[in-house]
């Protein structure tokens, strides 16, 4: 978190030139988190090179309080990038948009077979045309043909309505974020795909310098769950009454729309890497090539989070302290950890729950939480703390909990083993490998904790009451988590593997330590 105050990193145009532009989408170093975490320690601790931050936002001024990070020397730049006001630059005529907007269709006639090969002739058509928003682009003639085609082609049965603003709300920033030129980088790294993945492959399309992609949360699939969960995606009218099953066409509209920009991710970037196995095993679901994908572990600071054996607390008879860290958000799945935590109370009264994270990114949820708290009769159990210093708070907690939905490889969990915390975390991305092993290697260390089912409060709260009742079984579990994370999950390890990376698509003098 924001660690002091600094003079904020100077615009792209104002900077000097950067080794590797990250590119980035509602994380670092706007928003807390994980991955924010994790691009973090990298910028430090890679500090020989000189990093521009790229942040796509919603839109100007979205993040008015400014970086949560006391954001390190080596960021040279940091530029923010409006999703939904970028303009296509210089100044066209019709006959441009006409080939603008012919070249926009061959991409999507292509993309929608899982090829880009259109995409570098978007790209320069977008360069050539110009003088009008992505929104006036789509309002030439040319672009009224192509949205009737695509009616008429996909969705001759749904509301021509519902199907021109979805379509124009989805295409927009597709060619505002193709027509943005990023600043000159030696290497263009993009922390997921989506809207961020797309502006890298741009860049590399325009500039000539490599691509590399990082996937931490599969996008396509995080995407994917959001858009189930929506209630604004006009698939149904409130008063409807549906004599028969119906097909969600808006909802595999937006779903595809996600997974295309996978598509032209993959394809584009001179290398794509992951946090483990089964993160590979989707992105090559999702279309990347096989064999291709490479994985690198989280690491983290060991010094910071654990080092020596912690002072163990003292556990009073009767009492149990379950801590939460991250962000109070839908994926989070918040409300099941309240849900358990009221069964948990029941069977043993001394529990106490701390929620400790930033509340501001889904206000409207994080408010639906602490109503819901109070609603189970949880005052004096639970608390939201805020954002609070993590290694500090760590060493007062008997357990960790984590009941999101999606996950990848969660920093919080190699920072409760760095600790000696043993955690009960839901059955999602490697939760389980971080807390039994996935080879021979890692499983000798022994059981770290707990996995349970999605949304299962019962199953939550048993195996709190599991640890509350058992007061040797914490520490034990405990020190097998702390074993494995040390032996595995070292930062060295992580920071060498990109230093290596780096090192194979940057200028030679650009590596040098």
């Amino acid at each position: 978190m924001r660690a002091g105050k600094r003079r904020p990193p100077e615009p792209a145009a104002a900077g000097e030139a950067a080794d590797v532009c990250l590119v980035l989408e509602g994380t670092y170093p706007f928003v807390s988190g994980g991955v924010s975490s994790w691009v973090h320690q990298m910028v430090r601790k890679l500090d020989h090179l000189r990093f521009g931050l790229a942040h796509v936002s919603p839109r100007t001024g979205h993040f008015a309080d400014g970086p949560r990070y006391d954001v390190p020397e080596n960021v040279v730049w940091l530029q923010e990038i409006p999703l939904h006001e970028t303009r296509v630059p210089g100044g066209g005529d019709e006959e441009r948009a006409r080939e603008t907007v012919a070249r926009y269709r061959a991409h999507v006639e292509r993309i929608s077979r899982g090829d880009a090969s259109c995409f570098a002739d978007l790209v320069h058509a977008l360069d050539e045309d110009g003088g009008r928003t992505a929104w006036q682009v789509l309002q030439t003639p040319a672009g009224w043909r192509l949205l009737v085609d695509t009616y008429r082609a996909e969705a001759p049965e749904e509301s021509f309505l519902d199907f021109f603003w979805t379509w124009r709300f989805a295409q927009i920033p597709l060619l505002a974020m193709s027509s943005v030129r990023l600043p000159e980088a030696g290497l263009y790294h993009s922390i997921s795909t989506g809207y961020a993945g797309l502006l890298a492959a741009a860049a590399k399309v325009r500039s000539g310098r490599p691509m590399l992609l990082t996937e931490h949360g599969i996008y396509t699939k995080e995407r994917r769950i959001e858009i189930e969960r929506s209630t604004w995606i006009p698939d149904w009218e409130p008063d409807e009454i549906a004599a028969r099953s119906r097909e969600r066409y808006f909802h595999r509209f937006w779903a595809r729309q996600f997974e295309r920009l996978s598509h032209l991710c993959y394809q584009l970037a001179d290398e794509t890497l992951t946090l483990y196995g089964g993160n590979r095993d989707r992105q090559e679901r999702d279309g990347l090539a096989p064999g291709t994908g490479g994985i690198v572990p989280n690491g983290i600071d060991l010094r910071v989070y654990g080092g020596a054996p912690r002072e163990r607390r003292t556990r009073p008879e009767g009492e149990l302290v379950i801590g939460f860290v991250g962000r109070v958000t839908p994926i989070k799945d918040v409300k099941t950890l309240l849900y358990a935590m009221r069964l948990v109370v029941d069977a043993f009264p001394g529990a106490r729950l701390r929620i400790m994270g930033p509340k501001d990114e889904a206000p409207d949820y994080a408010a639906q939480c602490e109503t819901l708290m109070r609603s189970l009769g949880l005052d004096g159990h639970v608390a939201f703390e805020g954002s609070v210093n993590v290694p500090q708070e760590l060493p007062t907690l008997d357990v960790m909990v984590l009941t999101s939905i999606s996950e990848a490889q969660p920093l919080v969990i190699l920072e409760a083993g760095a600790a000696g915390v043993p955690v009960v975390a839901t059955d999602v991305g490697s939760c389980r490998e971080l807390l039994f092993g996935g080879d021979a290697e890692s499983r000798r260390f022994g059981q770290g904790g707990f996995v349970t089912p999605i949304a299962t409060p019962q199953a939550t709260a048993r195996a709190l009451l599991e640890l509350a009742r058992d007061p040797a079984l914490g520490p034990q579990l405990g020190e097998n988590l702390r074993g494995r994370v040390e032996r595995l999950y070292g930062q060295p390890r992580m920071i060498d593997a990109y230093r290596a990376i780096y090192a194979r698509h940057l200028a030679p003098d650009a590596v040098e330590a």
